[in-house]
């Protein structure tokens, strides 16, 4: 019974100890908690920091789809461009292929012409061989001169016989 009864310095001293041991307690749950908030304080800035990066990515990514939209439709302007390109090319391809035939043809119409040129050329040149030259032309009308005057000395005569001779003969004289 003794140890049921307790001194008031025991009781001094336990509740001495109690305190302390409860002090020792309350410091280290400090110790945590403020271990706890440092911790708190650091995911929190964590976080902030990491929503800051989750916007920029979002910003970028924004900026990244713009920019790709703005490519889509640089891509299908130029797409058609090329397109409208190729169909004027492939009309002046074909108009360039109409010249080329015609060009072919007319070369053909030339060397056709060409050569009807010649033998005309050569014709004329064989007429031109035929005609008389001008010393043949002076030839010609000193003969015609001849013949004019002995047709008119021949026509007084015949004119004379004429009279003279019956219509039937004048043929055989004229002949």
């Amino acid at each position: 019974m003794a140890d049921s009864h307790m001194t008031y310095a025991q009781a001094l001293n336990e509740a001495k100890q109690v305190i302390l041991q409860q002090a020792g307690r309350i410091k280290a749950d400090t110790d945590k908690l403020k271990t706890q908030q440092q911790m708190i304080v650091d995911q929190t800035a964590a976080l902030s920091e990491r929503d800051s990066r989750i916007k920029e990515h979002e910003s970028r990514i924004e900026h990244l789809s713009n920019e790709n939209r703005d490519l889509t439709a640089s891509l299908s302007e130029a797409t058609t461009a090329r397109e409208q390109a190729d169909t004027i090319i492939n009309r002046q391809g074909e108009r360039i292929s109409s010249l080329q035939n015609s060009i072919s043809e007319m070369e053909q119409r030339i060397d056709e012409m060409a050569t009807q040129l010649a033998d005309i050329t050569r014709e004329r040149d064989d007429l031109a061989s035929r005609l008389p030259t001008s010393e043949d032309a002076d030839a010609l009308a000193q003969m015609a001169a001849l013949l004019s005057k002995k047709v008119a000395g021949a026509a007084t005569a015949t004119t004379a016989a004429k009279e003279t001779r019956p219509p039937g003969l004048r043929l055989a004289e004229a002949a």
